[in-house]
């Protein structure tokens, strides 16, 4: 499956994933607690970001490495710990190690 055709923004993988999950474990991955005033402000922080692509600039190679922490990654990207993973998949942890390396 293509994920980028099936699902060509983020909003459609989420929409899809809230049809196919239990309604707890949606609840539970798209909650925060008490107010949810840090997922708030961590979505208005995210909005104020945008993205412009420069191309056709002459010849260059890209590098997307990042240091972090000492420690030097081809990609600005990783994954974050999720409690209760199991819920979404089974032997999701699993997966997430196996994935990040």
């Amino acid at each position: 499956m293509d994920l980028h055709a099936t699902y060509p923004a983020l909003s459609d993988l989420r929409r899809r994933a809230q049809s196919r999950l239990p309604k707890f474990v949606w609840e539970y991955l798209d909650s925060a607690t008490g107010t949810e005033a840090t997922k708030h402000r961590n979505r208005a922080a995210l909005d104020r970001v945008g993205l412009m692509p420069s191309v056709l600039h002459g010849e260059f190679t890209p590098d997307l490495n990042v240091d972090l922490l000492g420690q030097k990654l081809p990609l600005p990207f990783g994954m974050s710990p999720l409690g209760m993973s199991g819920l979404i998949w089974p032997d999701a942890e699993a997966h997430l190690a196996r994935a990040a390396g």
